[in-house]
């Protein structure tokens, strides 16, 4: 019986999947699989792999076309045969008994969805290592009947998939696929399990994953066109969510939209400070954003303690005192000193995608 499936999205990762194959060798419990989804990879990615594949059987090789991290995970969901889920970036790896503990304290619990800690090794482009962070779950201990209701604001805004082991007969009864979005996929994959209303999470305060972000070039340090018009999606859909459950009126969700909805802002504004677009044309897309009601309401209702880092706070600020001018000339400032990191709500990173879009 296969316990837990991994499922690593492959592109250009050559350098750095060994460590990952390492990690998966070095699992104490035995019952698991790999799925590794080369995603048309025009490196040795999925050479290094089969010849890895070669001596274990349970590591496994899809070949497909490039279709984007979200095409890519959804073939490993479709060809994962592991009571649980477990989403593994192939330039990431994980502790020796992280299948083993998972998975443990699913089977104990009956838990449809475990949430753990994890750590963020940050480079620079010559390798040397800049910065490191350890996030955990802003819960902890078991939670049972409508955890996910009963915790939104702690959990809204936790949008990493690989943070978390899921149970595949859960995601495959709600149908849960990932959407084709350059940035936020994991957002919407999460959203669209817990709107169903799993029955029981269990939150570990334990490390079991431990990210890199090296790639000066990654997804997240790009600029995005569709973001300009759609940059709201995921505060959008969680208040979809929201209005589902008949909790329009409730003060926590209702904060906690719009908690991300600001997220979703300062995102937005990270994206137009990485365009070609003029200081003038940032300031004009920043005026429209803050026409749309919703915008307005939760930069006015959302306090400045909440904002994250002391840059967000400031810009967060200059917000409610309404000058979008100020926040563009201070995203311009900040703008070569950004790396991919992040920060933060919801015990969180935020991290590039391991393949590229789809090509066009």
């Amino acid at each position: 019986m296969v316990r837990v499936s991994f499922i690593l999205p492959v592109y250009n990762v050559e350098k750095c999947v060994r460590r990952a194959i390492d990690s998966l060798l070095a699992q104490t419990m035995p019952d698991f699989e790999a799925i590794f989804v080369d995603d048309g990879s025009p490196d040795r990615s999925a050479d290094i792999i089969s010849e890895a594949a070669a001596h274990d059987s349970r590591l496994r090789l899809i070949r497909k076309e490039n279709g984007g991290v979200a095409s890519a995970r959804n073939a490993g969901l479709d060809a994962a045969r592991g009571k649980y889920i477990f989403f593994l970036d192939p330039d990431d790896w994980v502790e020796p008994d992280a299948a083993e503990q998972l998975a443990d304290a699913a089977d104990r619990e009956d838990a449809d969805i475990v949430i753990f800690g994890s750590t963020l090794d940050t480079y620079d482009a010559s390798g040397r290592l800049v910065g490191r962070s350890t996030a955990m779950p802003p819960l902890e201990g078991v939670f049972r009947g409508t955890p996910f209701r009963d915790n939104f604001d702690k959990i809204a805004s936790s949008h990493l998939v690989t943070n978390k082991l899921m149970r595949r007969e859960f995601i495959e009864q709600h149908c849960c696929r990932f959407r084709c979005y350059d940035i936020g996929e994991d957002a919407m994959f999460f959203i669209d399990f817990y709107r169903n209303d799993p029955a029981c999470l269990v939150s570990l305060r334990k490390v079991c994953y431990h990210y890199t972000e090296s790639r000066v070039g990654s997804l997240s340090n790009s600029y995005h066109n569709e973001r300009i018009d759609e940059n709201f999606y995921i505060s959008d859909a969680l208040r979809d969510v929201v209005h589902e459950w008949g909790l329009d009126d409730s003060p926590m969700h209702s904060a906690a939209v719009k908690y991300c909805t600001v997220r979703d802002l300062q995102m937005g504004i990270k994206n137009v400070s990485l365009s070609n677009m003029s200081l003038r044309e940032r300031t004009a897309w920043l005026r429209r954003m803050m026409k749309l009601p919703r915008v307005r309401e939760a930069v006015h209702d959302t306090p400045l303690a909440s904002a994250g880092s002391r840059n967000d706070t400031v810009k967060l600020l200059l917000l409610k005192l309404h000058l979008p001018g100020m926040v563009t000339i201070l995203s311009a400032l900040n703008r070569r000193g950004t790396a991919g990191t992040v920060g933060t709500a919801g015990g969180a990173f935020e991290k590039a995608s391991p393949t590229p879009p789809a090509k066009l």
